[in-house]
């Protein structure tokens, strides 16, 4: 069994709602990468189901939201 390099890939649109400038947003796809490439994102992470009620509400509220994509 090979360990395959772990690699991220963001959705066209992804931080459209996000309010940074092109450097702010070229930082923060690079610690995303970074904490994915060292593993760190999967140390340091948490299941949804042992955050509060009203956190998950909100993940869940988010996540079924259409998309907002410029294409």
């Amino acid at each position: 069994m090979t360990n395959r390099p772990k690699t991220v890939e963001f959705d066209e649109g992804w931080a459209d709602e996000l309010d940074l400038t092109p450097d702010e947003l070229a930082d923060l796809v690079r610690g995303i990468t970074q904490l994915v490439e060292t593993g760190e994102i999967f140390e340091e992470s948490i299941s949804v189901d042992d955050l509060p009620d009203d956190e998950r509400a909100e993940i869940y509220e988010r996540l079924s939201r259409p998309k907002n994509t410029r294409h």
